[in-house]
């Protein structure tokens, strides 16, 4: 019971801290919405949950650390853009902004109270491209709007901080979303959360090493008949590394589809988290949805954690789900030794078929040299 109660003690201040450190030089910008999320349902308790294996209590402390105001945005072509640093009546900045509570995800909101720098991006053309780098130091936010009938792909990369991407994906249009995580030493914190309206596309390609701590959270919402999402991306983690990686798939209407694939390689001392949930409301009949993730431990030392969940709510559906943790496949291993090749390089070349089977971007391939 006292355990309990200096848990709930250091949760509690440490909320304190982050409704005292919410930034006041933006007015312009309506942060109600975390600002109530964090007040009504609080911080989860530690260890526990979806924070089963990450501490995010770290991450938030060093969240109020962060206070450089850093320019992410690289390059941009076809891609209206606005700073949230700077003044705007833009509605439509508020109305993205303002989003819908998603759920055991303080992170975000902690992040809506604290993001001192970001952009923007609208894109109205079937060719818009836009490429966001690091802001280690800073604490950001991207907001993302892809027109009716646009095109846009991004290319991100991440490795420590605290930024959180919402993009609205309008009717008939697509969005493609590289992202790459480098090794990194500081802790960080990554998320994205799309909407899907009718007709939509996204294809997500995530590819991610570790660091002291990290979390990486995708949150897809399909509100649209006929939307579809496809997700996959792979991880190498080695050393004393950490990586928790948090998907969930919302069909909230009906005839929608989304398949997930992702696979993780965990070595050294490492530790891996992988959570892939997916959730069939009620009013999602007719709805697909697929995920596998499997893992390779390739050092007994190794940990890699998996999780898929299914949550439905409605029959006429067509779902499944599953996850594995093994390691390297003795048969694949002694043919190729039979062959003359030595065991090191026989368990590179299988690791990397493994990941190649799932990582499809030019960027993700380059950093886990593939």
């Amino acid at each position: 019971m006292a355990d309990a109660r200096t848990a709930d003690s250091a949760q509690s201040d440490l909320l304190t801290r982050v409704f005292a450190q919410e930034v006041q030089e933006t007015p312009w910008l309506d942060r109600s919405s975390s600002r109530a999320e964090l007040h009504d349902a609080g911080l989860p308790m530690p260890w526990k949950g979806r924070w089963q294996y990450t501490d995010y209590q770290a991450l938030i402390e060093d969240a109020l650390m962060l206070e450089e105001s850093k320019e992410a945005l690289q390059s941009c072509d076809g891609v209206e853009v606005s700073h949230l640093d700077q003044p705007t009546s833009d509605a439509e900045t508020n109305a993205l902004n303002s989003y819908e509570s998603v759920g055991e995800f303080p992170l975000m909101d902690v992040n809506g109270l604290l993001f001192r720098s970001g952009t923007k991006l609208d894109a109205t053309t079937q060719t818009a491209h836009a490429s966001i780098i690091d802001a280690t130091g800073s604490v950001d936010r991207h907001l993302i709007s892809v027109a009716e009938d646009a095109k846009l792909r991004i290319e991100e990369s991440f490795q420590s901080g605290n930024r959180v991407a919402l993009c609205y994906v309008r009717e008939n249009a697509t969005l493609e979303y590289e992202l790459t995580m480098p090794q990194g030493e500081e802790p960080g914190y990554h998320c994205i959360v799309v909407w899907l309206e009718a007709d939509s596309t996204l294809r997500l390609h995530l590819a991610s090493k570790g660091s002291r701590v990290r979390r990486n959270d995708v949150i897809v919402n399909t509100i649209g008949r006929n939307a579809s999402a496809t997700l996959s991306g792979g991880w190498l983690v080695d050393d004393r590394d950490h990586l928790d990686t948090q998907v969930c798939m919302n069909h909230r209407v009906g005839n929608t589809h989304s398949e997930q694939s992702f696979h993780g390689v965990v070595d050294d001392r490492a530790r891996s988290a992988f959570s892939g949930f997916i959730r069939i409301d009620r009013d999602a009949s007719a709805a697909e949805a697929h995920l596998t993730n499997r893992n390779i431990a390739l050092s007994p030392h190794a940990r890699a954690h998996a999780q898929p969940e299914l949550e439905i709510y409605t029959d006429d559906v067509i779902c499944s789900h599953g996850a594995t943790t093994g390691h390297l496949d003795a048969d694949s291993l002694f043919m190729m030794r039979s062959r003359g090749i030595d065991e090191d390089s026989a368990r590179t070349m299988l690791t990397k078929g493994f990941l190649r089977q799932v990582v499809h971007s030019e960027s993700g391939s380059s950093l886990l040299q593939l």
